[in-house]
């Protein structure tokens, strides 16, 4: 199976000790609230070229949803399957 990156628009709020989580998402400027962010882990989606990215797990419109953050790009994304 292939997959394909699909590059987001995420908005995170930052504390004063320097944390971060994301609090939305936009795409096709459509934006999606992320009502909870299940879990944060070091991962690499099998198939998709990226260097140490950060997933989350979240839940937007009570469905599960991975998202990737690469540290060394700043960049946040999706994948699906192609």
């Amino acid at each position: 199976m292939t997959y394909q990156r699909i590059p987001l628009d995420v908005v995170a709020m930052f504390t004063k000790e320097g944390t971060f989580t994301p609090k939305k998402v936009i795409f096709n400027d459509e934006e999606f609230d992320i009502i909870r962010v299940k879990s944060v882990r070091k991962y690499c989606p099998p198939g998709v070229g990226c260097f140490a990215p950060t997933e989350y797990t979240v839940i937007i419109d009570n469905q599960e949803k991975k998202l990737y953050l690469e540290s060394n790009t700043n960049k946040w994304f999706s994948v699906k399957a192609i």
